[in-house]
C-alpha cells in the first residue's frame, strides 16, 4: 500500500469521525422527526373496516408504523443532498483532505446514518405496539400477530437499513448531479415521472428487481451493487468538479 493510498484513508476516517461529531444536529432532527410520525401513526389508524348487520356492527382499525419509515426516509433524502451543498462541504476546510476524502467521508456518514435510522425505524414499530397495549383495552385488541417476534424484528431492521443505503445512494448522485449543473434539479423528476408513465412495464420490472425479491442475500446484493454503483459515480463527477475548478 503506497504513502498516497494511507494518507487518503486516513484523511477520509478523520473527516469520517469529524462529521459524526459536527452533524449530531442532523441526528437529532432524524428522532424528532419520527416521534412526530409515531404520533401520528397513534392518533389516525392506516386502515378501518366495518361489517355488521342490524343488531351487530363490528369495526376494525389498522395501526401502522409505516409512517415512520416514511418520514426516516424523507429524512435520508434531505441529509444526502444536503451534504452535497457548498455550504455543508464548508465544514470540511479546517481538516486536511481532498475532495476525494471529503465524498468517501460523506459516504461512510450516509451508510452510518442509513443503520441508525433502519434500526430506529423498526424499534419505533416495537414502540407503537407497547403504547397500544397499555393505552388501548386488551380486549378489543386482536393479539394475532400483535408481538414482534426477534427474527422478524432482526429482519426488518436489515432490509430497512438496505433501502436506506440505497435511498441515500441516490440522493447523495442527485446532489451531486446538481452541483455540476442546476438543471439536473428540474431534469432527474421530470425523467423519473415521465419515466413512470411512458415507459411502465419497465419501471415495474425495476420495481419488481429490488421489491420483489424474497431471497435476503440476493436482495442485499442487489441494493449494495447498486447502492456502490451510484456512490462511484458521485465520486467520480464530485472529482472531475475539482479538477475543472
Amino acid at each position: 500500500m503506497s504513502s498516497a493510498e494511507v494518507n487518503l484513508l486516513t484523511a477520509s476516517v478523520k473527516q469520517y469521525h469529524y462529521k459524526l461529531k459536527a452533524y449530531t444536529g442532523l441526528v437529532n432532527r432524524l428522532i424528532i422527526a419520527q416521534m412526530l410520525a409515531l404520533v401520528f401513526s397513534y392518533v389516525g389508524a392506516t386502515g378501518m373496516m366495518s361489517s355488521g348487520n342490524d343488531e351487530l356492527t363490528v369495526t376494525v382499525s389498522t395501526y401502522s408504523a409505516s409512517m415512520v419509515i416514511v418520514f426516516s426516509i424523507f429524512w435520508i433524502i434531505t441529509i444526502a443532498i444536503t451534504l452535497t451543498t457548498k455550504q455543508y462541504k464548508k465544514i470540511e476546510l479546517p481538516l486536511v483532505g481532498t475532495r476525494i476524502s471529503g465524498n468517501l467521508s460523506d459516504v461512510g456518514f450516509l451508510l452510518t446514518a442509513s443503520v441508525y435510522a433502519g434500526m430506529t425505524s423498526s424499534l419505533f414499530g416495537v414502540l407503537l405496539r407497547i403504547i397500544m397495549y397499555f393505552t388501548s383495552d386488551s380486549s378489543k385488541i386482536v393479539f394475532d400477530e400483535f408481538s414482534l417476534a426477534f427474527p422478524d424484528l432482526l429482519l426488518g431492521m436489515v432490509v430497512a437499513i438496505l433501502y436506506m443505503a440505497l435511498i441515500s445512494a441516490m440522493a447523495y448522485c442527485t446532489g451531486v448531479l446538481a452541483q455540476v449543473n442546476m438543471a439536473f434539479v428540474i431534469i432527474i423528476p421530470v425523467l423519473i415521472f415521465g419515466s413512470l408513465k411512458v415507459y411502465t412495464n419497465f419501471m415495474q420490472s425495476v420495481f419488481k428487481f429490488y421489491v420483489g425479491e424474497t431471497f435476503l442475500p440476493l436482495f442485499a446484493l442487489k441494493i449494495l451493487f447498486t447502492s456502490l454503483i451510484l456512490f462511484g459515480i458521485s465520486l467520480l463527477l464530485s472529482n472531475r468538479m475539482e479538477v475543472n475548478r
